[in-house]
């Protein structure tokens, strides 16, 4: 196991890191950093594989009102209509609801095993569903299949556990923003990468190409969790295996800790406002691929391109929340966190609301708005999980709050969801763009009630000092800038 001296950062007193260099790929701080961005990543490009082929898998299934391939020479000929739509928003919801149970489990899971084991063994099984997809035959089964390739959409709550246990206080909000945000970057490459893939094996057909296309996302997720899981460490000391075998690390009872979250009702406010984020991006991803190609008349490979606009704003916007929840941090103390979070949240809802009044003849200004809007909703995620850590340690269970929080994204996508479904036959197909943009403002009137003694909330201060942990000293949150360099 590594010495502070040999650490390629500077550490703080519990061996996290206090800097960030996204260009050092060292044990155990970057190494664990640039995997956790990465096997997300590759999690939510799976995750979402099947969304940019929907055109063409609809026409495969025979999904379509007017005939299936021998009928067409184009995939745009299919006139999708209710029973069309019905399996389409069937797979679409639970594609997300499937990730929900997992999210909930998987952070006990993580403080138990440790993040490294957890996450190569999530990658690895969920590839599996994945693999397995291009076998689908009818609406049914694409619903079964996309319910269960969900699962690997919990890789999130390790992503973030990992990078809260690898850094530093003044520095926790941009790693956790930056790790997701790249991760979640993997949401709008799918929507390029598909279609892409798919043109390799046109030559087969679009029945067979798009089944052989799936395999591809599937074989990388597994090689990365075999790599993950060989050449990382769960925490700044080393392997939760060892630590165990040594007796430097008590095995803890993950279920116990996950009820000492699961009883705070300020968790579940978390919860709630992050399906108003999170959530709207999980079903961004599922429905703006078709909703171009059938509303603006967008080609399949285009349509994909404008879609792959919306999860792209992950290269910067989630850690431009996270950073700019550290820098309120460092003149507001940790009240300026809940500021910078619910003007995001707000801002998001707005921006939605924006964007579901423009018609087909005004794609410009769709998009102009659509960048706006995903940028707002990637800073309110790295906003949120900028104060998600404080809430972990202060209950001592920082997996299952991480767990319930980021099940919460899932949850509010299984809604939204339900409003595009229950929609899907209105003749303005902008009016669920709308309904959902009016109920995340909503969800950010929820922020200013989330507060705690111990750090204070939008309109309340601090009355009472963080209980200090064992070994520690008193509990000092140090209002320090990110440190962050290449």
């Amino acid at each position: 196991m590594s010495s502070p001296s040999k650490y390629a950062v500077q550490v703080d007193k519990e061996n996290k890191a206090t800097e960030i260099k996204l260009l050092n790929f060292s044990r155990p701080h970057m190494r664990a950093f640039h995997y956790a961005w990465l096997s997300f990543f590759l999690a939510f490009t799976g995750w979402f594989a099947l969304a940019p082929l929907t055109p063409i898998v609809r026409v495969s299934l025979g999904l379509c009102e007017n005939g299936d391939w021998n009928d067409f020479s184009s995939p745009r000929e299919c006139i999708c209509g209710a029973r069309c739509k019905e399996a389409i928003g069937n797979a679409n919801t639970v594609s997300v609801a499937g990730t929900i149970g997992m999210r909930l489990l998987v952070g006990a899971w993580a403080e138990t095993y440790g993040p490294r084991f957890s996450q190569a063994f999530m990658v690895m099984l969920f590839s599996i569903p994945l693999a397995l997809a291009g076998a689908v035959s009818n609406g049914a089964s694409l619903a079964a299949v996309r319910f269960f390739i969900g699962g690997m959409g919990a890789t999130f709550v390790i992503t973030q556990f990992w990078t809260s246990v690898m850094f530093s206080k003044n520095v926790v909000g941009t790693a956790n923003a930056t790790s997701a945000g790249w991760g979640n970057l993997g949401g709008g490459f799918t929507q390029v990468f598909m279609p892409w893939v798919l043109s390799w094996f046109i030559v087969f057909g679009f029945d067979l190409a798009w089944r052989l296309a799936v395999l591809v996302p599937a074989v990388l997720l597994f090689f990365v969790g075999i790599a993950l899981y060989l050449t990382s460490d769960d925490v700044p000391e080393g392997t939760y295996k060892a630590l165990y075998a040594s007796g430097e690390r008590k095995k803890q009872n993950g279920w116990k800790v996950f009820l000492a979250a699961a009883i705070d009702p300020r968790v579940w406010l978390l919860f709630i406002v992050y399906g108003g984020c999170f959530g709207t991006e999980l079903t961004m991803n599922n429905v703006l691929a078709s909703y171009f190609f059938d509303y603006f008349g967008l080609s399949l490979q285009t349509a994909g391109l404008a879609a792959s606009l919306f999860g792209l704003m992950n290269l910067f916007a989630r850690s431009l929340g996270g950073i700019a929840s550290d820098l309120a941090n460092k003149h507001f103390s940790h009240r300026g966190r809940h500021w910078v979070f619910f003007a995001v949240q707000l801002g998001e809802g707005c921006m939605l609301v924006l964007f579901s009044r423009f018609k087909s003849d005004n794609f410009t200004g769709a998009i102009i708005t659509l960048i706006a809007f995903s940028t707002m909703v990637q800073m309110a995620e790295g906003a949120q999980y900028a104060v998600v850590p404080y809430v972990g340690k202060h209950l001592k269970a920082l997996g299952p709050v991480s767990g319930i929080v980021g099940a919460g994204g899932n949850f509010g996508a299984v809604m939204w969801s339900l409003i595009y479904k229950g929609y899907a036959s209105h003749p303005d197909p902008r009016q669920p763009f709308l309904v959902h943009g009016i109920c995340v403002v909503g969800t950010a009137l929820l922020i200013p009630f989330i507060h705690y003694p111990e750090f204070g909330s939008m309109f309340l201060p601090q009355t009472k000092e963080e209980e200090a942990q064992p070994d520690e000293g008193p509990t000092v949150i140090k209002p320090a800038f990110a440190q962050v360099s290449v």
